[in-house]
């Protein structure tokens, strides 16, 4: 089921904090066999975290203008702009920017091509998908679609 663009800024989703590690830490360098090494992090994945950070970072910097110009697509700000009747800065400013955010970003980053999928679970224990696109070479948030946490 697709969520509007007004359950993208919902305050939840404003506790952002990167948790998927893009490195293994810690430990002996030798692998036992009951033990298999965690997959590495593909230079893709590495960017949608990227994103997934940047949009962390603007939240805590209360920067509204940078998340609508810089994270999201155009199609999502529109959406946002059409939901919440006013412009995707203000609803984004006055909904999803916090200086404590908590978010964490699954294992499970799926892309093919210029689009991807990346499965995010809140504070507040909702789980949605994020859908994104890879544009000049960034990857935008372009939408997000609310899961049954299982």
């Amino acid at each position: 089921m697709q969520i509007s663009a007004r359950r993208l800024v919902t305050p939840a989703l404003a506790v952002l904090a990167f948790s998927l590690p893009l490195t293994a830490c810690g430990g002996s360098d030798e692998e036992t066999p009951t033990k298999k090494a965690a997959p590495a992090v593909s230079g893709d994945q590495r960017g949608i975290l990227g994103t997934v950070e940047a949009l962390q970072t603007a939240s805590r910097n209360d920067d509204g203008r940078g998340i609508c110009a810089d994270i999201f697509t155009a199609q999502l700000v529109r959406s946002i702009e059409k939901s919440a009747k006013r412009s995707c800065v203000k609803e984004v400013s006055d909904t999803l920017v916090s200086p404590d955010a908590a978010i964490a970003v699954g294992r499970d980053i799926k892309v093919t091509g210029l689009s991807a999928t990346a499965t995010i679970s809140e504070q507040n224990d909702d789980v949605s998908k994020l859908f994104l696109l890879k544009q000049d070479g960034e990857w935008r948030i372009d939408r997000v679609v609310a899961q049954d946490a299982a």
